[in-house]
């Protein structure tokens, strides 16, 4: 097979980009409070339709090379797709099974005649420096998959003319649920991959609604006589002063900060992000202002009211005083599992970092807040970033429609939208197999942009009204968390995982999608030239002034100087970079 070439130019750039990717490749790590602590569970959430809708909507299964440009068309001869891997320190692949030859590339190479071959695997943390000697060498493997961090890497390939386009894999290949998936996204989850009308990429977009909200001890708020939710950011600092004053529980230290970052990035718990967004600013994103124009949220005027309100509760000790020191592994989860705390912002999925909280506590209740609510009475919340991981094929691979084809078996057995598929694969999920692992496409997932309250409902149904119903498209495994949120919600067991669900599907996941909320998606969330070497200095100087201001170290007014210093020291010419690729 033909591979494409760089010319002698790219080949140096490439070489010099090494030392820069491996800082990109660190800036994308998950934070300790991530969603990536959360189990693989909550994040194998996705539309399916019923066994009847998915065998109407799907074309038949024919062979012949005739019908190759059709879901499940079947190749007369067998097709190869060369790829390059994460490796996992846990696949998990049943006894007798690699990544080359298990129940899913059976199950493809059955269906469709594609056989996927694994050229190389490396760890994560080294895959994008092993795919920059790959382009320096004319090697690219067939299709591969890129990070969230890694699209200046994409856009070197792009830039190069190293990609295929796959604008009719997608219309005309990828199976019409997998694209409805995507188009839930309104098309953001595409546009970061495309070029003068043309489709470089296929996503999976990054789900809405794992945003910060307010978690409160209810059994606190009823033995301190508190009866109202708050609403505003008044209403929330009675509440932290009548937990200060009769100490509910005998040990509390005050609201929970995250230890490093007061404004955190999109789903990563304990930053006062809601706090700030009342106030009508937008940390730790890229969003276009009240004039239009691109600004980086952290800088924004309004976040000043923000760390005010911060310092005045830390002065106060409505704020846990040693919050900045708890770094460790764990350490700020062990404060509400261990009783110390009534307060704290944190994602939907924050009952699964806290789940030893009714064990050590068997009192406590929980009940999450749209909260504080703006002048109008809305709650303001960060976005995702457009997409997740991206497919890309090498320019000149002969059958880039074959790649489109795996996708699809790969999620009839994963998701389930052919029964018999998925039972193929019961054993393996059952064995706790890696997905990401598993996939010959990687770690690209399709889900709707939704399925987070989605779940909500089903729950609820299932909770309040004895049904178990929700929207369309619910799955299997959401029906399981809905069961166990039931379980425990007529038991009271929390040995089950039952607990887990109930707080943070039933309840959590409810609030997330109501009137009062309003989410401000990113204008841009990805990186520009400078950003490898910049942006780490500069977000230490925001995180470091921020901490500094809410503790008392600094005054309110520095955040003034904060900003000046920001855009000298790169952030104008960060800005500028991102105002240029949005326009």
């Amino acid at each position: 097979m033909k591979r494409a070439q760089l010319t002698t130019k790219f080949l140096a750039m490439v070489l010099a980009m090494l030392m820069i990717i491996s800082l990109l490749s660190a800036c994308g790590q998950p934070a300790e409070n991530s969603s990536a602590s959360k189990p693989e569970s909550s994040k194998s959430e996705a539309s399916v339709e019923s066994k009847a809708d998915s065998e109407s909507s799907a074309e038949a299964e024919p062979t012949g090379d005739d019908d190759i440009w059709t879901p499940y068309g079947k190749y007369a001869e067998t097709v190869e797709i060369h790829t390059a891997k994460r490796s996992s320190s846990a696949p998990k692949l049943l006894p007798g099974d690699t990544v080359d030859d298990n129940v899913m590339t059976r199950y493809i190479l059955d269906t469709v005649n594609v056989q996927t071959i694994t050229d190389w695997e490396v760890e994560s943390t080294e895959f994008p420096n092993k795919l920059a000697l790959m382009m320096a060498s004319g090697s690219l493997p067939d299709m591969f998959t890129l990070g969230t961090s890694d699209y200046l890497l994409f856009r070197q390939l792009l830039d190069n003319d190293m990609l295929e386009e796959l604008g009719d894999v997608y219309s005309k290949v990828l199976k019409p649920e997998l694209q409805a998936t995507v188009e839930s996204y309104n098309g953001t989850a595409q546009e970061p991959f495309m070029q003068d009308g043309k489709l470089y990429g296929i996503a999976g977009g990054q789900y809405a609604y794992e945003h910060n909200i307010l978690w409160l001890r209810k059994d606190w708020l009823d033995e301190c006589g508190i009866t109202e939710l708050p609403k505003t950011v008044e209403d929330i600092e009675a509440i932290l002063t009548a937990f200060k004053e009769k100490n509910p529980g005998g040990n509390n230290v005050g609201m929970l900060l995250h230890y490093q970052d007061v404004a955190t990035d999109y789903n990563n718990g304990y930053g006062a992000n809601p706090l700030f967004s009342c106030f009508g600013a937008t940390p730790r994103m890229w969003v276009k202002n009240a004039d239009g124009e691109i600004v980086w949220g952290s800088t924004m005027p309004e976040m000043k009211e923000g760390l005010r309100v911060l310092a005045d509760w830390y002065q106060k000790g409505l704020i846990d005083p040693q919050f900045a020191t708890r770094s460790a592994l764990g350490a700020m989860d062990a404060v509400i599992t261990g009783g110390q705390t009534g307060a704290f912002f944190a994602p939907w999925w924050v009952t699964y970092n806290i789940n030893d909280l009714p064990a050590n506590n068997p009192d406590a209740d929980l009940v999450p807040v749209n909260a504080p609510l703006d002048s109008e009475g809305k709650f303001h919340a960060n976005g995702p970033a457009p997409a997740g991981e991206v497919l890309v094929v090498r320019k000149g691979y002969e059958h880039p429609e074959a790649v489109a084809k795996v996708m699809n078996c790969e999620f009839d057995m994963w998701r389930g939208y052919k029964e018999e598929a998925a039972e193929l694969i019961r054993e393996t999920r059952e064995n706790g197999a890696s997905w990401t692992y598993l996939f010959p496409t990687s770690g690209v997932n399709f889900e709707r942009m939704t399925v987070v309250p989605d779940c909500g409902l089903l729950c609820r149904n299932l909770i309040d009204k004895g049904v178990e119903e929700g929207v369309e498209g619910t799955t299997e495994q959401e029906r399981i968390m809905a069961r166990q949120a039931k379980y425990y919600a007529d038991t009271g067991d929390i040995t089950t995982g039952g607990w887990t669900e109930y707080y943070g599907r039933y309840l959590a996941s409810n609030i997330l999608a109501t009137p009062e909320v309003e989410l401000t998606m990113p204008a841009y969330a990805y990186t520009t030239d400078s950003m490898a070497d910049l942006k780490p200095n500069l977000d230490t100087l925001e995180r470091t002034t921020f901490l500094k201001i809410v503790m008392g170290e600094q005054p309110v007014d520095s955040f003034d100087q904060f900003v000046t210093d920001w855009y000298a020291q790169g952030g104008q010419t960060m800005t500028d970079e991102v105002r240029a690729l949005v326009g």
